[in-house]
């Protein structure tokens, strides 16, 4: 697969980078190999964090850059960063702290929290209903006058005994909240009317019901159907006082209460006959009905419309009753349009809604791999589900574990790392970007998971560019180990006044830096036409020449070459014999058939204006090896000026470090500063000129820049010159 390449014209985060960087015209163009992954190698201190956060477009950041003809001047638009795992697993003073994901933490925090919420008001609606609005079952009348339907089916399942709300969906209740129109009530509302409406609404068979369904054939003319309420009173007065033979209110005498009792409930009766059915099976209610709780004045219409046989008396208290349907619809919406807590619970679900759908649609490859990779990995049964709305299930042993608190997850920190990380390439690899960036990807890993994070970011990102920002050389050799030539490797160099930007490495050196095998056959045969400068060639080689003896346990070369690696030695040793040895005589047309040299002729010896190899071809090598002999040179250098001047017993201290210790021994301010002026630089750190354990001859030079190199070399010649005239 084919690849664009990328240029940059712009990379700035405050003064981290250099001016270069802001007019980007030189080294500024990234290519990716075949396999689409390119790699910045950078040594801690160049901004590959600072670059991270540039394309992350973060705020105080800028960048502008071309990619398959379309120009970015944000970030976050074309890149999608996954961030060093130290930074992004560790999330200080929570609990909850596995994090699969920059995202899937804070979905599975909003999952809990609007989960939470959302029981709090469904409680509080409950009560609510039943205390401010007679609603109590799924039978209430008033639920099927509630005009929003999706209110409607929100209020009866909360109003549902067994299922309390839990058939309704958080996102269902979002939408019936969201249909809420008018909240608004009238003048004309009266709270009594109000509350006499719940309450006669709320029974099917109150008189409310039953004048709201009264139609206009039941309203016939009944000249005297007001004797019905008068007769009703007088039968209520004489049964209470059919003990008395003088009227109580008019005091007349000899009076049958027993006879006028009969005379008065037949009179009634016959005014009730002539009602139609309907009115006959509510007068009595009617008229039982106190007259305080009469709001709404049913006794007296009924009896008028009666009365007059007029109708609209009727239509009239119908609409009074009715309006108070369309003031019952703007209450209760009211009521659920000003509950704060509905409010939050919208906003957070969007955001959660909005996480969900960036979450990365897993395939069913992707199920396997994470399944089976994650299970042998970790050497525990790892299952991956996804619920009926899409929420990953990430099982342990047949066990939910996401959300659980570190203490309780029965894995190491390595595999927390590990899973969280397989679960970002899963993210990167749906992201709408169109590249991906890893910063330090195998930074918190021990060299087990550094080979499967290595095989993960490859097979699972497989589809997408990828940069990846490092200064580990394992990481290099993982890489080219599983996928041979999957990668251009970049240097990147951000230092005022040198050749900045992102150096391409030319592949024969890119294969010496991360093969030994490549880089063993370049000194054994195909370096030779490139050397310049033999002899410093091969006095540049001195520190390396002794490490690989080392491995090959060639003790003879081992001893020669050490008497040319301390300062208080005197010795000459034929360095292009150990060379010969070592590598072969391949080069004996080229090398000096002999080259005797100690270390008095050594340090005699600069590479100030020197070109050791051809830098056409090989740039870093040429690099390199002035950066040895500058090692090399200015660890001898003090080591013989703190011998000759303070006079250390070589017999018993040999190290440098040994040797700087007796020559400023004292616990004086000088002594003390001395000493840590000395063992604090770069250049005198013995595996800066020793090579055994690790035969990378490149690391020292891809890790200090030229001009650190420099200030600390003119630091060291300048304390050394202080000693000498001391």
């Amino acid at each position: 697969m084919t690849f664009p390449k990328l240029t940059f014209n712009k990379i700035e985060n405050g003064l981290i980078f250099t001016s270069d960087f802001s007019t980007f015209i030189k080294n500024n163009v990234i290519s990716f190999s075949n396999s689409g992954i390119s790699v910045i190698y950078g040594p801690n201190g160049t901004g590959k964090t600072s670059l991270a956060k540039v394309l992350s477009g973060n705020s105080d950041t800028a960048m502008c850059c071309e990619y398959n003809g379309t120009n970015y001047d944000n970030g976050i638009d074309i890149f999608h960063v996954i961030n060093d795992q130290n930074n992004r697993n560790i999330i200080a003073g929570t609990a909850q702290d596995f994090l699969l994901g920059d995202n899937i933490k804070r979905e599975f925090e909003l999952q809990k929290q609007i989960d939470e919420l959302y029981k709090n008001i469904l409680s509080e609606t409950i009560a609510a209903l039943k205390e401010k609005f007679a609603i109590s079952t799924t039978t209430n009348p008033l639920i099927n006058i509630i005009n929003n339907n999706k209110l409607s089916t929100v209020i009866k399942d909360l109003a549902n005994k067994n299922s309390k709300g839990s058939k309704i969906s958080i996102e269902f209740f979002n939408e019936a909240m969201s249909c809420i129109g008018n909240t608004s009530v009238d003048d004309g509302f009266s709270a009594d009317k109000f509350k006499c409406f719940l309450a006669g609404y709320s029974d099917k068979k109150s008189l409310l019901h039953s004048v709201l369904a009264l139609e206009e054939p039941d309203i016939t003319t009944v000249h005297n159907a007001q004797e019905i309420e008068e007769n009703s009173a007088a039968i209520e007065i004489l049964s209470h006082f059919k003990n008395k033979t003088k009227c109580i209110v008019c005091d007349s005498d000899g009076i049958n209460s027993e006879e006028l009792i009969d005379q008065k409930t037949k009179n009634r009766q016959a005014v009730i006959d002539s009602l139609t059915k309907q009115m006959q099976g509510f007068i009595d209610g009617i008229l039982k009905m106190p007259q305080s709780e009469d709001v709404f004045k049913i006794r007296e219409n009924i009896l008028l419309s009666l009365e007059y046989g007029d109708y609209d008396i009727i239509k009239n208290l119908q609409r009074d009753i009715l309006k108070y349907s369309n003031y019952f619809n703007a209450i209760i919406s009211g009521y659920f349009k000003k509950q704060s807590n509905i409010v939050i619970l919208k906003e957070m679900y969007m955001e959660y809604s909005k996480l969900i759908s960036e979450k990365p649609d897993i395939t069913e490859e992707d199920f396997i791999y994470i399944e089976e990779i994650l299970s042998n990995s970790m050497d525990k049964k790892i299952a991956v589900r996804r619920d009926e709305n899409k929420n990953i299930k990430i099982l342990l042993e047949e066990r939910e574990f996401l959300g659980k608190d570190r203490e309780e997850l029965p894995l190491s920190t390595g595999e927390q790392n590990f899973l969280s990380l397989c679960f970002e390439f899963l993210k990167a690899k749906n992201s709408p970007q169109k590249i991906v960036v890893l910063d330090d990807p195998i930074s918190s890993f021990d060299s087990i998971y550094k080979n499967k994070v290595v095989f993960a970011m490859v097979k699972m990102l497989e589809n997408k560019p990828r940069i990846i920002l490092t200064h580990n050389i394992d990481l290099l050799r993982l890489l080219e180990s599983q996928y041979k030539n999957s990668f251009r490797l970049y240097l990147l160099n951000n230092t005022e006044g040198e050749n900045n930007g992102f150096i391409a490495l030319s592949k024969n050196e890119q294969s010496m830096l991360i093969n030994l095998q490549e880089l063993l056959n370049t000194f054994r045969h195909t370096i030779f036409n490139s050397i310049k400068s033999p002899e410093m060639y091969l006095i540049s080689m001195i520190p390396f020449m002794r490490g690989y003896a080392t491995v090959i346990d060639d003790t003879e070369s081992i001893e020669k070459l050490t008497e040319l690696m301390h300062g208080y030695k005197t010795k000459s040793v034929d360095v292009s014999e150990i060379y010969f040895k070592l590598f072969g005589d391949a080069g004996k047309n080229v090398l000096p058939a002999s080259f005797k040299i100690n270390v008095g002729d050594l340090l005699s010896r600069t590479v100030d204006g020197v070109t050791i190899v051809d830098t056409n071809k090989y740039p870093l090598l040429d690099k390199t090896l002035r950066h040895s002999f500058t090692y090399l040179f200015l660890r001898l250098l003090v080591e013989k000026t703190l011998i000759d001047k303070y006079g250390i017993d070589t017999e018993k201290y040999q190290q440098l470090g040994a040797i700087i210790n007796q020559s400023f021994k004292g616990n004086d301010i000088d002594s003390i500063r001395n000493r840590v002026r000395l063992t604090s630089k770069k250049t005198l750190i013995n595996e800066f000129n020793h090579f055994e354990g690790n035969l990378s001859i490149f690391q020292p030079a891809i890790d200090i820049t030229e001009k650190a190199l420099g200030a600390e070399k003119t630091s060291i010649l300048t304390f050394v010159d202080i000693i000498k005239q001391s």
